[in-house]
């Protein structure tokens, strides 16, 4: 029995496979459909933030998924891309190699094994719970800034036009208004269509999570139809047919000393996000969590990741929902998910190339916009406490000086408090 234990220990997603009640394989199987039908267009999106191929996006929402679902110990986290995790993941590499070349894509790949072994270690070490004495305000002011800093560099896709990298708000919005005169109007009118159209659907609760895919379908149809990528539109292009390939990334010791910063930064706020998701389902649910365990989940789920070719994941909080929301009883259908993925890339890719990238550019803006909390940001001016500033130092460092400054700023001040506060009991 003590052996049973262990392996059902090391495999908590297997145990619930192995014992599974077949009367949850309608919700599991429904909600597997649902989510993958939001899965892919995001994959592509991400991919598109992170400045890698589309496939690469892909890959990383099919064999890391399988990972997690038996390592982790959540039944509805869908672990993959992430609007986040994506955007650092290209901050940290573009500042190391130039994107769109060899070194850059070998660099995204090995930094995905290098996040991944951190996160495993930390989990095996058991140090998730000192990820508590990290205040969320400092998690919730860097994700309001991350979200505004993605949705800005979407704007380059919008208007049909190149811009440079994000350094601060201020210079960035000085190079938008400068590129005004670049716009193309055939690029604006897809991406501001495509905008509205995902909004009006946000009205209709029962049908929103079907927004990316009828956007996709629609706007590639409107292309090919109108030849519209002869007139300056931007498409996806050709992706690649066919399964992931694995292949042993290995960083070397220079390698590895070069993104560790970035790495554990990214170790760091994607198992924050994933976590406060998981938590807030268990309760519901009155489910354990252990946080140990979502560590050694998340970890290998990118380091499968790197194996296979793919970015960085983490568990994403607007599809986690969907997850739970279609009904999904158990981790079958994070594998289901997984599964159906895995087919659009063996079958359905060549329908993909005249899609748009305005169009992916409205679902990625309308994807990150849930991380802004504009009603909270006002009840937090209006409670005027050390939570107020620790949030705005957080947002506005993370907006204005740097992503990764914020967020060290952010942690830092977060320690300080809790220090300051056990002085003083």
């Amino acid at each position: 029995m003590g052996g049973y234990q262990l392996f059902y220990k090391v495999f908590p997603g297997l145990k619930q496979l192995i014992y599974y009640q077949s009367s949850n394989l309608k919700g599991d199987l429904s909600a597997a459909i649902i989510v993958s039908i939001l899965f892919i267009p995001q994959s592509m999106a991400y991919a598109v933030i992170a400045g890698v191929p589309i496939v690469m996006g892909l890959y990383a929402a099919t064999i890391p998924l399988i990972i997690y679902a038996l390592f982790g110990s959540s039944n509805y986290l869908s672990v993959g891309p992430i609007s986040i995790v994506s955007l650092l993941a290209f901050s940290g590499v573009s500042s190391i190699a130039k994107p769109n070349t060899n070194t850059f894509l070998e660099l995204i790949i090995v930094l995905a094994f290098i996040i991944g072994f951190l996160q495993l270690t930390m989990g095996l070490m058991k140090t998730g719970k000192i990820f508590d004495y990290i205040s969320p305000l400092v998690v919730q002011g860097f994700t309001s800034a991350v979200a505004i800093i993605i949705a800005l560099n979407q704007i380059k896709s919008l208007m049909g036009v190149s811009l440079p990298k994000y350094e601060n708000l201020l210079i960035y919005s000085s190079n938008i208004y400068h590129k005004l005169p670049d716009i193309n109007f055939f690029t604006l009118s897809i991406g501001i269509g495509s905008f509205l159209f995902l909004l009006l659907l946000k009205r209709i609760p029962k049908i929103t999570f079907l927004g990316p895919l009828f956007l996709v379908v629609a706007s590639t149809l409107l292309v090919r139809f109108f030849d519209l990528h002869l007139k300056g539109v931007a498409t996806i292009g050709s992706i690649p047919k066919g399964l992931p390939q694995f292949s042993v990334n290995l960083p070397t010791l220079e390698i590895f000393q070069l993104l560790f910063p970035i790495a554990f930064m990214i170790a760091i706020i994607s198992f924050l996000e994933s976590y406060a998701v998981v938590k807030t389902l268990a309760s519901k649910k009155k489910e354990k969590i252990n946080s140990n365990q979502e560590l050694v989940g998340l970890g290998l789920a990118n380091i499968s990741s790197s194996f296979i070719g793919a970015i960085p994941v983490g568990g994403a909080l607007s599809r986690t929902a969907v997850n739970y929301n279609s009904g999904a009883k158990s981790n079958l259908s994070l594998l289901l998910t997984a599964i159906l993925v895995l087919i659009s890339l063996q079958f359905l890719t060549p329908l993909f190339y005249y899609l748009p990238m305005a169009a992916l550019a409205s679902i990625i803006i309308i994807a990150v916009s849930h991380l802004i909390n504009l009603r909270e940001m006002v009840d937090l001016i209006k409670a005027r406490s050390k939570a107020t500033i620790l949030f705005f130092i957080t947002f506005f460092s993370t907006l204005m000086i740097d992503i990764f400054y914020g967020l060290v700023i952010g942690i830092l001040l977060s320690m300080l408090m809790f220090i300051q506060k056990i002085r003083i009991i």
